[in-house]
């Protein structure tokens, strides 16, 4: 049990700024959450089995190694669409538009992506890990108001961006609006 206090520990005291620390390094929220997830895992199996003596320090060198292997992954693995089925379902969206609708949405995050590194890290943690903005606020060190700000201008940017390109930016983006 003793353990488990331990991990809880290091869990709290470096989540915040291994959160910091990923966001920019990586492209989307699901793969920000996946390498949290195995960061931690790692340690929690570490604590369980020989030991840390600094784990603060070792979660960051966790988190390095599996940074690498997540790209070292990526880099061999060529991303692919699922195969289309032979039979098309009566209903649902046409396998285009899936297509059209998922490149749309790494184009977005390429836009984001270019945004000041706070303005960044605070619509990857709302819009992509659905964060709340007042823990947004603690985990970035601004006031709420700064944080619902800068996801405004975000916003407003993105939209300008968008529309520039002759697009209009869909529902989903426009939360909080």
């Amino acid at each position: 049990m003793e353990q488990y206090e331990a991990f809880n520990r290091v869990y709290d005291a470096t989540r915040d700024a291994l959160l910091r620390w990923l966001i920019p390094r990586v492209r989307s929220a699901a793969d920000v959450e996946d390498l949290m997830q195995e960061i931690y895992r790692k340690l929690y199996r570490k604590m369980t089995g020989i030991g840390v003596r600094a784990p603060e320090k070792y979660v960051f060198g966790i988190a390095k190694k599996e940074l690498a292997r997540f790209y070292r992954h990526k880099a061999l693995v060529q991303e692919t669409e699922a195969p289309i089925p032979e039979q098309m379902p009566a209903e649902g969206p046409e396998p285009e538009d899936i297509v059209l609708d998922r490149e749309r949405e790494r184009e977005i995050w390429d836009l984001i992506r270019t945004e000041p590194l706070l303005s960044y890290q605070a619509f990857t943690l709302y819009y992509g890990l659905s964060v709340p903005t007042d823990e947004i606020a603690k985990l970035l060190g601004l006031s709420e108001d700064a944080v619902r700000k800068r996801l405004s201008r975000t916003r407003a940017r993105l939209r300008a961006l968008l529309s520039a390109q002759g697009e209009e930016v869909p529902e989903r983006e426009r939360k909080g609006d």
